[in-house]
């Protein structure tokens, strides 16, 4: 249900828990096993591209019972791993490396877990950050429309400012975006302000991809090779510290320029008005 306030629009569902990230422990299959189709609809994924895992020997072969072939639950766990490194963009051949260091030894855990440094969630939304969901109904009550329009909501939902969940929306922050809506009802366009929102998008990746560039350099000098064990843990910590930073680091520089921009723009049309009111007296 969504909360209201009597001097105020609604606002959206808060939500203050976070859904764990865990993968759920492999179902432990029927006697026998499971048949190639079945594996690959219980992971996700297709026969063709189960069978090109098969022969690129990163899925182990099945147990032959008689002239079936079947799988079992270390299948589909290996299964699962090979789709996710996929989907991080580990090519074939990486993932190939990865299990061979498993079979002879190394500790595959230190080496997914420098993936896991790299891509999982750091356990928290940004600072004050309050997700929930919301109706298309209390979108438009929040932000004083009578419609709304789909492009526009197309555009939010690129942007990721929302998240399609059945006939509701996830919002990764409540406040945020009260505060957009505030905007609109006092005269800002909704298209205007995500014009504002794609620009800040945009200019932001092409800033996080040169400070990368440049960190990453020292971080890790193995190019697209997997790093030797005894160096993983040291990139490990430092990409997790380095992602740890950003948050304030951002949040400092923003404010700095949005102060030094609020400044400049003010002091600039006390300027023009000052100088009109000038030209009026003296003319």
């Amino acid at each position: 249900m969504a909360t209201t306030s009597r001097s105020g629009p609604p606002r959206a569902d808060r939500q203050h828990s976070v859904e764990s990230a865990e993968p759920e422990a492999p179902p432990l299959p029927p006697e026998g096993g499971w048949t190639v189709d079945e594996l690959a609809q219980m992971a996700g994924t297709s026969v063709r591209n189960l069978r090109a895992f098969q022969e690129r020997g990163v899925i182990p072969p099945p147990v032959k019972q008689g002239r079936s072939a079947l799988y079992g639950a270390a299948h589909l766990y290996r299964l699962r791993l090979v789709l996710r490194l996929q989907e991080r963009g580990y090519s074939l051949a990486s993932i190939q490396e990865l299990i061979a260091a498993a079979e002879s030894g190394r500790n595959v855990r230190d080496l997914i877990g420098l993936d896991e440094a790299i891509t999982a969630p750091l356990g928290q939304s940004p600072q004050g950050a309050t997700p929930g969901t919301v109706t298309r109904a209390q979108l438009m009550r929040m932000f004083g429309l009578k419609s709304l329009p789909r492009q526009l909501l197309e555009r939010a939902v690129h942007l990721q400012y929302l998240e399609p969940e059945g006939v509701r929306f996830r919002v990764a922050d409540v406040l945020m975006l009260e505060a957009a809506a505030g905007l609109v009802r006092s005269g800002i366009g909704l298209s205007d302000l995500l014009d504002v929102a794609e620009r800040l998008r945009t200019h932001m990746q092409r800033t996080a991809d040169d400070v990368l560039w440049r960190l990453a350099r020292a971080i890790d000098s193995y190019g697209t090779q997997i790093p030797p064990a005894e160096d993983v843990a040291r990139i490990a910590e430092l990409i997790l510290k380095l992602r740890r930073l950003v948050d304030p680091v951002v949040l400092a520089e923003a404010h700095r320029a949005i102060e030094q921009a609020v400044t400049q723009l003010y002091t600039d049309r006390l300027a023009r008005t000052i100088n009109t009111v000038a030209t009026d007296r003296n003319g």
